[in-house]
């Protein structure tokens, strides 16, 4: 089971990393521009769409701003009101094929520790979603860093 888990996390890694690799490369003034969040987040999920397609991860959903739990809204029990990742490959309608959530934040953007906060909990193997990886990508304006989570 580890094995497959940390197979499974190289392989997301991989993909999103490719995927922001390829936006700063194709979409060079997105970075520089501060408050593109949305349009970077955006850009990044295109190129991690092509990249699924021929990955073992092809038959789940990728969704951006995707809060919701079934019919209900995605809560854990630090974000009672509710939280909405930027970035998700999951499998909708159920918890099986939670894989990655990813959340953003620029360069002229100062807090962090709530996106932090929020994916920790969503790795978090106490609580229902049990993603297998989190990213927090800072958006640069010439590079990114990444720093992930794991249950």
């Amino acid at each position: 089971m580890q094995n497959v888990e940390n197979d499974e996390i190289a392989q997301l890694k991989k993909i999103l990393g490719t995927a922001i690799g390829k936006m700063y490369a194709e979409e060079t003034p997105l970075p520089k521009k501060e408050g593109m969040e949305q349009a970077i987040v955006f850009r990044v999920a295109v190129y991690m769409n092509e990249l699924l397609k021929s990955s073992a991860f092809k038959e789940l959903h990728l969704d951006c701003e995707y809060n919701k739990c079934m019919d209900d809204p995605k809560t854990t029990p630090n974000f009672k009101e509710g939280l909405r990742p930027d970035l998700l490959i999951h499998k909708r309608g159920d918890h099986s094929g939670n894989k990655l959530a990813v959340e953003f934040k620029g360069w002229w953007q100062k807090d962090f520790d709530r996106d932090k906060r929020k994916l920790k909990d969503l790795v978090n193997r106490e609580y229902d979603y049990k993603y297998v990886l989190g990213a927090f990508v800072l958006i640069g304006k010439d590079k990114p860093e990444i720093e992930y989570f794991t249950g």
